[in-house]
């Protein structure tokens, strides 16, 4: 074999090897394809940064905590809507063993508007800070959101993932 076709080889073999690497890259690198909804949610959980959008269901429904407490909500106590801007009231509770927070307004409007805003406060907050950044302790702690959703006139906040939430919803006759 002359030194010519071994050069050539070699560079066949590259070029290949190249290519084989450049695909698997491609396939495993990248998430071009929508994730599978088969709960129906109607758009995505927000990130950290809130770039994208939190689900929203039922957009034509307005629920009270009777509708959620149905569904398997159990509500431990009301809170004070101070701090929520347009809030009409807020309730604490769990389902699925999880801690829930159910903020409720007038209209799906105020919940997608200020509501959302509110939320993604919350959910962005360090766990043991108040709403001004200064930190809590023992006596004081709360729980800590990490993701949220709106469902007609309310949005609900959730402690783990937004899965828990969407079953709270789907289970709402």
């Amino acid at each position: 074999m002359s030194a010519g076709s071994s050069e050539i080889r070699r560079s066949l073999v590259s070029c290949v090897l190249i290519g084989v690497v450049a695909l698997a890259l491609a396939a495993c690198g990248t998430d071009s394809a929508e994730p599978s909804d088969p709960a129906g949610r109607g758009g995505s959980s927000p990130d950290v940064a809130g770039d994208e959008q939190p689900v929203v269901m039922r957009a034509g429904d307005t629920f009270t905590v009777d509708s959620f407490e149905n569904a398997g909500f159990k509500k431990s106590k009301e809170l004070l809507t101070d701090t929520v801007p347009e809030a009409i009231s807020i309730w604490y509770g769990f389902y699925s063993r999880r801690d829930i927070e159910i903020r409720f307004y007038d209209s799906h409007e105020q919940a997608t508007g200020p509501g959302m805003a509110s939320a993604r406060e919350a959910v962005d907050r360090s766990p043991n800070t108040n709403r001004d950044g200064a930190a809590l302790f023992a006596s004081g702690q709360r729980t800590s959101y990490d993701d949220f959703m709106v469902a007609g006139n309310a949005v609900i906040l959730c402690q783990t993932d937004v899965d828990v939430c969407i079953e709270l919803v789907n289970s709402i006759p």
